[in-house]
């Protein structure tokens, strides 16, 4: 037996280090406690909570009149937690037999293991809720809600103005990608917590935030006069059996786009399962070389410089033209024709002896100013400037082919346009096709229904002088079909050649017809380009202009313009309507 001071020794050693090994756990735990305590709480939070979105209502886009052109629609939506599910491949083959959705794009799904809510279906049917549901039992990480989907009322009408969204509900084209900002809202969100087996016990307190739906928007279309362009367009490419063709109706005065169409159009609803080049607003993006419908704004220019008058008399050589190293043609062999004549009959040599006078450089200061070379300003995305090459690269050969509508491209909307400064007293609106944004409670954001950047591009009397002289081609020249019973058209006609893409040359013709009315006070323009007609006829007169007298009378009915012979003024557009937001 040891003595009594050496077992004394050894118990105080004894508890010495039981003392030391108690602090050193106590310093563990503060440690843990201050060092560790945030970070290991947050990790187990994360784990008995959950962030649940509430998706908010994406605004509407509707005409004029209020008629929804697109909405949104609550449908069901089945989602995983790819965090809870741990066989993604087994979970993917069993889901593939329910869903409409491909066993690799599951798996892909449910492999992104950082993500803790991924979208799996939307508008899944009961069958499919019922099925995933029954699979929940097996299956952790599964579950469905209910979620806003965009819809498409009217189908394909104005696609190419309405545009699309993408899977995430962002906009991609038209109007929902130039308004997302407005339209998409913000999400709200609510925190939940959650058992061991991920299942909602209960909602914690304060924590819901609302989701804030999305602003209407108003568009200057009208849904109607839509309709009678794009039946229109079908009708003219189906009887010509043409390649395309683009159309718009637009109020001179206001700028407003009643009806913009392309045809072939696209549903939006279906949008990633169409051809690009349907997707394409070629009113906006393509240029084309317009030919004859581009003569008045050459004609105009020449009399605002008093270098001509309508009545001077101009020897157009019997319909051929030698001018240095170039012989320019007429359709007919015009011998002596007055300047008004040039224009009604769309004297190819006429215009081309003013286009000399005029000289390049006033030409194209001309041109530019009615806004050919250069974005016209319309609230749509991918405006393209067209074609119009700096002065300093025209010549000898230009000087007389853009007065003819040649040597340059310009879009659709530019041309019509520029027609509208052209019968509006010399006035250039720039176009748009949104009017308001509204709050989902109706309360009005912001008023875009009144012009704004007008400009002057042409004295008014030589615009009252051009009017004079475009009644005079529907009344005696190319344009006599378009002549109507009860108000007075004015217009050009125009047949261009298209260019071949893969070579020099040209390869068809794109028939163009132009017009307003009533001319006094025009309420409506109307241009209709129709490319590469093969069949019953190729001219402007013959393929364009039927479609563009048919929207006219349609839409001046429609409108209620008094006929010319009466004292009232003429009626513009509908007047405004307070958007009152339903779901």
């Amino acid at each position: 037996m040891k003595p009594a001071g050496q077992r004394i020794g050894l118990g105080l050693a004894a508890v010495g280090l039981l003392v030391a090994g108690f602090a050193a756990m106590a310093g563990r735990l503060v440690y843990i406690h201050i060092r560790l305590g945030p970070d290991l709480t947050a990790y187990a939070d994360a784990r008995r909570q959950s962030e649940v979105k509430i998706p908010a209502r994406r605004g509407r886009i509707v005409d004029r009149r209020q008629r929804i052109l697109a909405g949104s629609l609550d449908v069901r939506t089945i989602y995983a937690d790819p965090a809870l599910i741990p066989e993604p491949e087994q979970t993917a083959r069993d889901l593939a037999l329910v869903l409409d959705v491909p066993y690799d794009e599951l798996v892909r799904r449910l492999s992104r293991r950082s993500l803790r809510y991924v979208v799996l279906q939307q508008g899944a049917t009961e069958a499919q809720v019922g099925r995933v549901m029954e699979l929940r039992s097996s299956v952790r990480g599964l579950g469905v809600t209910m979620e806003p989907r965009r819809s498409y009322p009217m189908n394909s009408l104005a696609a190419h103005v309405v545009g699309f969204v993408g899977a995430e509900g962002t906009g991609l084209a038209g109007v929902e990608l130039r308004y997302d900002k407005w339209l998409r809202g913000r999400d709200g969100k609510r925190l939940v917590w959650r058992d061991p087996h991920r299942r909602p016990v209960f909602q914690e307190a304060d924590s819901y935030v609302p989701p804030q739906n999305g602003m209407d928007v108003v568009l200057t279309i009208d849904a109607v006069v839509q309709e009678f362009l794009e039946r229109q367009l079908a009708e003219r490419v189906t009887f010509h059996a043409a390649e395309s063709a683009v159309g718009v109706v637009m109020v001179p005065s206001t700028g407003e786009v009643l009806a913009l169409a392309n045809y072939p159009a696209y549903d939006p609803a279906q949008a990633g399962k169409t051809a690009p080049e349907l997707l394409r607003n070629r009113v906006l993006t393509d240029p084309v070389e317009p030919g004859s419908i581009f003569k008045p704004f050459v004609m105009a220019k020449a009399l605002a410089e008093n270098l001509t008058r309508p009545d001077e008399v101009i020897f157009c050589h019997n319909g051929l033209y030698v001018t240095g190293k170039r012989m320019l043609h007429d359709h007919h062999p015009y011998g002596s024709l007055s300047v008004e004549q040039i224009l009604s009959k769309s004297s190819n040599i006429g215009m081309a002896i003013l286009g000399q006078r005029l000289g390049n450089q006033r030409m194209y200061d001309a041109l530019y100013r009615f806004g050919f070379g250069r974005l016209t300003g319309i609230d749509l995305p991918g405006e393209g400037e067209g074609l119009m090459l700096p002065v300093r690269q025209w010549n000898s050969f230009s000087t007389t082919s853009v007065p003819m509508g040649q040597e340059l491209a310009v879009t659709p909307i530019q041309m019509i346009s520029a027609f509208c400064a052209l019968v509006n007293g010399g006035r250039f609106v720039p176009p748009r096709v949104v009017r308001q944004i509204v709050s989902p409670s109706g309360e009005l954001v912001e008023d875009r229904s009144r012009p704004e950047n007008e400009r002057t591009v042409l004295d008014p009397q030589v615009a009252e002088t051009m009017r004079a002289m475009l009644v005079k081609v529907v009344t005696e020249g190319t344009g006599r079909p378009c002549d109507l019973k009860l108000w007075q058209v004015m217009g050009k006609t125009g047949t261009a050649q298209v260019p071949r893409k893969d070579r020099r040359g040209y390869d068809g013709y794109l028939a163009s017809f132009i017009a307003a009315a009533p001319a006094h006070d025009p309420a409506v323009a109307v241009l209709i380009m129709v490319r590469r007609p093969s069949r019953n006829g190729y001219y402007g007169a013959q393929v364009a202009l039927p479609g563009v007298k048919a929207v006219l009378e349609q839409t001046l009915t429609y409108l209620g313009v008094p006929p010319d012979g009466h004292q009232q003024p003429a009626v513009g557009v509908p007047t405004d309507l307070r958007l009152v937001a339903t779901d």
